[in-house]
This record gives structure tokens, C-alpha cells and sequence, in this order.
């Protein structure tokens, strides 16, 4: 009688072992589907560029003007600079850029001759100023021309193309989110400049946007611009938005005081930082 009960319990035993051997199998054929869907978001790394690095002679910026005009992956970027020269001087003037594209320079209109090297060895300032660089990030070029300056008011602009980063946000298995864009620049070189008392830089960010319809502007997500500081007592950037023809316009004026970099977002208008 001991026996029969002895093979029965094993019998039932064996059996329980198959049920949730065939029970794990099925949990594993259900989940698999699941996990081969999973992914990570989209993201498109992208470096930081400057201002100019103060020369090694004395001069005074009065202000800066910082045009970004941004198309589906690049800016088109435009900074000019308004400094006073005690003397007919010529100068040595350099950039961090985020990619090693054409660049051109002016002074007082005067075309300048531009290199383009890699930024490696960084400087002192720059390994204390530039942040560390995220995963994938393109390596960071130096761009430097001389300039020639007459005694008193003088103009420097510099224009270059900076390509658009971002991620993806919102993505669930298969369905693809949506991407949001940006682009990061380098304020604190100005801190070794001489500024001038009440010094300022205007900045406007330009994105292609076709004016939207009534119906977008109350049930849809219009493309939109939004910019972040690296200072968390001001964390946003104060500024007006307006469209111009094709072009959504972001403007604002910071100084004289000022962070060390901006981080500027394109995307929907839902997606955009807010603070």
C-alpha cells in the first residue's frame, strides 16, 4: 500500500515539473514577441559650438549677434561681434566648432583666411569650460583666422553651419515617436573678453515653419523652438516668438550677465521644455 502511494506522489510530481516547465515555455514564446519589439529611441549626437576665445592683445566687445537660421538637419549660424581697438592691430582669433565645414570670416568686410583643425589637444580653459562629451558625440574642431583691426569701433562676423542633434521621445515597440532636435553653443569665452559696461548678445533662432492653420494652432502640435540655459537660477531663455514668412523666430537678449552655454530644442510645441 506504502508503495502505490509512493508512486503516486511521484507520478503527481512529474507532472506539476512538466506544467510549469510548459507554463514557463509559454510565458517565454509570449514575452519573446514583446522584447524583440523593444529598442531604444533614435538619437543623433551632435558637439557644441563657441564664441571667440578673447585674444592675446586688449580689446573691448560691446555686444554679440547670434543668428541661427535651422533647416531639417542643420543651422546656418551667424555671429558678429562689435569691438574697440586702441590701435591698428592684427589678431588672433579662434572657435570651438562641432564639425569641420566651411567657414568663413570677416573683419570691418574684409574677407580672412580660415583653418580648420581638431580641437584636440584642448586648451586649459577649454577642458575647464566645455562640458564632458555624451556617447557618440563628433570630435570637436578649432577654427582661427587673423584679423586685421583698425584703431576704434571695428567688426568681426563668422559664419558657419551647425548640424542638428536630437532624440526621439514617445516611441512604444513598433510605433515611432516623435523627434525632437537640437543644437548647444558656448557662452563663456566672453568671460575673457573685456566687455563693455551693459554688455549684451541678442540672439534669434529662426526654424522653417509654414505658418499654421487655425485648425493646427488649436488641435495640432506646431513645429517650435525653445531654449534652455546652463544656469538653474535662470533656467529658461526669455524671449519672443514670432512667425516671419516661412520661418518661426525665436529672439532674445541676454546680458550683462550671462550663463556659460544654451541648449535649444526644435520639435512639436507640446514637446518643448517649459519652466
Amino acid at each position: 500500500m506504502q508503495d502505490n502511494v509512493e508512486v503516486t506522489v511521484r507520478r503527481a510530481d512529474v507532472g506539476l515539473a512538466r506544467r510549469r516547465g510548459l507554463a514557463g515555455a509559454l510565458a517565454l514564446l509570449v514575452a519573446f514577441p514583446a522584447a524583440a519589439n523593444l529598442r531604444a529611441p533614435r538619437r543623433v549626437p551632435e558637439s557644441p559650438s563657441s564664441a571667440l576665445a578673447a585674444p592675446a592683445t586688449r580689446l573691448v566687445v560691446e555686444r554679440e549677434r547670434l543668428t541661427f537660421l535651422c533647416g531639417a538637419e542643420a543651422c546656418d549660424v551667424l555671429a558678429e561681434y562689435d569691438v574697440t581697438a586702441v590701435g591698428a592691430e592684427h589678431v588672433r582669433l579662434e572657435m570651438i566648432l562641432p564639425a569641420p565645414g566651411d567657414v568663413t570670416a570677416r573683419t570691418n568686410g574684409s574677407p580672412e583666411t580660415v583653418s580648420i583643425v581638431p580641437a584636440e589637444p584642448l586648451r586649459e580653459e577649454e577642458l575647464r569650460g566645455l562640458p564632458e562629451p555624451g556617447p557618440g558625440e563628433p570630435p570637436l574642431h578649432r577654427a582661427a583666422f587673423d584679423g586685421v583691426l583698425r584703431p576704434g569701433p571695428n567688426t568681426i562676423a563668422v559664419r558657419y553651419r551647425q548640424p542638428l542633434g536630437g532624440e526621439e521621445v514617445g516611441h512604444s515597440g513598433r510605433r515611432a515617436g516623435r523627434f525632437v532636435q537640437r543644437f548647444r553653443y558656448e557662452l563663456w569665452p566672453l568671460r575673457e573678453w573685456t566687455r563693455k559696461e551693459g554688455f549684451r548678445l541678442r540672439l534669434a533662432i529662426g526654424v522653417e515653419r509654414p505658418a499654421p492653420s487655425l485648425w493646427q494652432r488649436w488641435f495640432g502640435h506646431p513645429r517650435s523652438v525653445s531654449c534652455l540655459t546652463s544656469d538653474p537660477a535662470a533656467p529658461a531663455v526669455e524671449g519672443r516668438l514670432e512667425q516671419r514668412g516661412a520661418h518661426l523666430w525665436l529672439e532674445a537678449e541676454l546680458g550683462p550677465s550671462f550663463p556659460d552655454r544654451i541648449t535649444c530644442y526644435v520639435g512639436d510645441d507640446d514637446l518643448m521644455p517649459r519652466y
